[in-house]
């Protein structure tokens, strides 16, 4: 939940949301017909798209590759998850957000969605634990007035749960990995962020 700056709209989640609404509907809109080949045509053709989808054990995962996205986006207050953990507040509360900066932007390479469940084998007792929308190299700077922020700046050491960071910047290690998450329950409950490598400053 967060409202957008008029002037500055294009936050991550977009890009994915796009990108997934071109892989499942666009096909759909697409006019094409059946042809039968034979196995000798079927054996000269290979091909390589720009997504994969993997399923191992319980995580179920789908991969943008090659897919590359860069933005300076600002964005007057983003809230997520206002509910009861220990007491009814919000996992994240940013205020004079942006993301990268007017000479360098934010820039994610090679994005992803994952997705974790108990039991998926299990119609009646599957359940969604977890999901990731992340990068695996994520370049640039993060700043807000932190007024509550939860995840990690070091790859998962060193958890904070609506902690205040007051008015900082995050700047991600060229190259590392980062994912926002929500978690349906356990010590990681909400909504968090997440950067392997990144330092606060001040």
């Amino acid at each position: 939940m967060y409202k957008a700056a008029p002037r500055k709209i294009g936050i991550f989640l977009t890009g994915f949301i796009l990108l997934v609404w071109a892989a499942i509907v666009s096909p759909s809109l697409c006019l094409a017909g059946m042809h039968e080949l034979s196995d000798g045509e079927m054996a000269a053709i290979y091909g390589h798209g720009f997504s994969t989808f993997t399923l191992n054990g319980d995580i179920v995962n789908i991969n943008f590759n090659g897919v590359t996205l860069s933005t300076w986006t600002t964005i007057d207050s983003m809230k997520m998850g206002y509910y009861l953990k220990g007491t009814t507040a919000w996992d994240n509360d940013w205020t004079t957000v942006s993301l990268g900066t007017s000479g360098n932007d934010l820039v994610a390479k090679g994005l992803y969605i994952e997705a974790g469940f108990s039991n998926i084998t299990d119609p009646a007792a599957r359940q969604l634990e977890y999901i990731r929308i992340g990068t695996t190299s994520l370049t640039g700077t993060v700043s807000a007035n932190f007024n509550s922020f939860s995840g990690t700046l070091d790859n998962g050491i060193t958890n904070n749960s609506r902690t205040n960071l007051g008015t900082a910047t995050i700047t991600a290690a060229a190259n590392t990995g980062f994912y926002l998450s929500l978690v349906r329950s356990g010590s990681l409950m909400g909504y968090s962020f997440h950067w392997d490598s990144a330092t606060k400053t001040p």
